[in-house]
């Protein structure tokens, strides 16, 4: 009945009960904090900030910009993947009792780990032969990290706990024991092979505490969980996909991002690849679609091969956005909110980073304050303090 009630009201749009409670609670969730009227101003007032800086991009055609449109495309993109893996995998993934006490060892231990680090499979196989031959670990670290502080540390990036590491290399990582080097593990960013110097264990396992932090080892035992089933899933995609390679157009791709440095495209009509039993993807549609990946991706692609391994990746994702959209995925209730939720905070991101450059100071709290507070003067903002106070408490954990 209260739903519709008005918390706040800013240049005559409202902030609804209705819209800011699921705000809340998975606010409250995220922070692990409880309902109080301290965390509801703290949201309600995050929520007004929101709604002044989206209104500001609004009018400084922010939204048209054509960085923005493609990161709000790519961000659709991403989050109807999460969906359709969600669908397809998650949903279907059971986690037993003694998995999670098995989680629960390692969220009780302390890591040192140290790593070597490749961006492709080819280079990281090449380092685990050279690393069994005999050839010792420091040299191999200053031979393939680029990053100076592991180049010259042996490739040590410190004590880590259970959830702070890439998932991938968190399970291999917690398997080792004290000196024990892992095979080449696929991580979200490349390959790496792991070797744990230390373990600080925690032998003090009681069911309380088990218990207390049972709901948060289910979610890590999905995240743990779901990579191989993807892989695996990914795998079956690409080949019901029947994905072929024509020689001639991957070496004009190869010329092309060559000679332009820069992402180009080309209107080249040469097949590329081939799908099925008749669709063709020409080279100016994957150099499109390679245009649109992230600089880091984009780097990869040096030869033939890496080439062919990105693109498959590409013709995959397709498949899936495609398979998604079929389903209608995109247009539950749900699904909008939490893409309304990442454009939002696309453009906010935008908005600061803009702030942070052209105002030149290393002091973004004052320089934010100073920008949200000049918005703040020129608009109507009305809070509802009664109502603010007066509706029933929310559970931290009602999602």
């Amino acid at each position: 009945q209260r739903n519709g009630t008005g918390l706040a009201e800013i240049d005559g749009d409202t902030i609804t009960l209705n819209s800011f409670l699921p705000r809340y609670r998975s606010f409250l969730s995220k922070t692990h904090q409880t309902d109080n009227l301290s965390n509801r101003y703290a949201l309600l007032n995050s929520l007004i900030d929101e709604k002044l800086i989206l209104d500001h991009s609004d009018n400084m055609g922010i939204l048209e910009n054509p960085q923005i449109v493609l990161k709000k495309e790519q961000a659709y993109k991403q989050l109807l993947l999460n969906t359709y893996h969600d669908s397809k995998i998650i949903q279907k993934i059971k986690v037993t009792d003694s998995e999670l006490r098995r989680l629960f060892t390692y969220y009780k231990t302390k890591l040192h780990v140290r790593h070597l680090y490749a961006t492709d499979l080819e280079t990281i196989r090449e380092i685990d032969e050279q690393l069994r031959s005999g050839v010792e670990w420091k040299i191999l670290a200053e031979t393939y990290f680029d990053d100076p502080i592991l180049k010259n540390n042996g490739g040590d990036i410190g004590w880590y706990q259970m959830g702070e590491l890439d998932p991938s290399f968190e399970i291999a990582a917690f398997d080792l024991e004290d000196g024990e080097i892992s095979d080449p593990v696929k991580t979200s960013t490349g390959f790496s092979i792991i070797q744990v110097l230390e373990k600080e264990k925690d032998i003090l396992l009681t069911e309380k505490e088990y218990q207390l932090n049972k709901d948060w080892l289910k979610q890590m035992a999905v995240t743990y969980k779901k990579l191989p089933e993807l892989r695996n899933f990914t795998d079956r995609v690409a080949q019901n996909l029947e994905i072929r390679f024509n020689n001639e157009g991957l070496v004009e791709i190869l010329d092309e991002l060559n000679n332009n440095q820069e992402k180009n495209v080309s209107h080249n009509q040469t097949p590329a690849a081939f799908t099925g039993s008749s669709n063709i993807i020409t080279v100016e549609k994957c150099l499109m679609d390679l245009a649109k990946l992230s600089e880091r991706q984009f780097k990869r692609i040096r030869t033939i091969k890496t080439l062919k391994s990105v693109l498959s990746g590409i013709l995959v994702r397709n498949k899936m956005i495609n398979d998604a959209e079929n389903l209608g995925l995109h247009r539950t209730d749900i699904f909008q909110e939490n893409l309304n939720q990442e454009h939002t905070s696309l453009i906010l991101r935008e908005v600061m980073n803009d702030i942070i450059t052209d105002s030149g100071s290393v002091n973004w709290q004052n320089e934010y304050f100073k920008f949200r507070n000049g918005l703040a003067v020129k608009s109507k903002i009305s809070i509802d303090s009664t109502q603010v106070k007066s509706f029933p408490m929310v559970m931290e954990a009602s999602l």
